[in-house]
């Protein structure tokens, strides 16, 4: 049985065991995840919304975002009739997003250490180009997507 069939065989028992499930995703691709959540959320919705929680709460940076937007249309389709379905999955987008944006804004600025490098093609001019990006658009676009993470969660409070 190879992962995905197991990944299947563990959400859609009676009795889903969402924990061993993560830890099979956590061998499998992303792309491979998802396919597994396609094809059995109409069957059970709340295991895997559950699922996608717990699995997602593993991930980091870019990754976590992959997967945040690997399975988004589960919750405008098969698992929209879940509380806050939409919101809660956009909110993990969101947060995913402001994470990688980080971890790209640190990676980026990092790169006038190694400016002068003899073994770098590139040089501190360069470097110094791509420390204003990250300080500049990167850093706005992580504070104006934070903005709206925050409107979201007090309109699903609210609501």
């Amino acid at each position: 049985m190879d992962g995905a069939d197991k990944l299947k065989r563990l959400l859609v028992e009676q009795s889903a065991k969402v924990d061993v499930a993560v830890e099979v995703a956590s061998k499998q691709s992303i792309s491979g995840v998802a396919h597994v959540l396609r094809s059995i959320a109409g069957e059970r919705p709340d295991t895997v919304d559950e699922f996608i929680t717990a699995w997602i709460s593993t991930l980091e940076g870019a990754e976590r975002l992959a997967a945040s937007l690997a399975v988004s249309s589960l919750y405008v389709l098969d698992l929209v009739h879940l509380e806050h379905a939409e919101d809660r999955m956009l909110k993990s987008v969101l947060d995913a997003s402001i994470q990688t944006l980080q971890e790209l804004q640190r990676e980026l600025t990092d790169y006038a250490q190694v400016a002068s490098s003899p073994d770098t093609s590139f040089d501190t001019g360069f470097a110094e180009t791509l420390h204003k990006i990250a300080v500049g658009p990167i850093e706005q676009a992580t504070t104006q997507l934070q903005t709206q993470t925050e409107q979201l969660d007090s309109s699903m409070n609210n609501a």
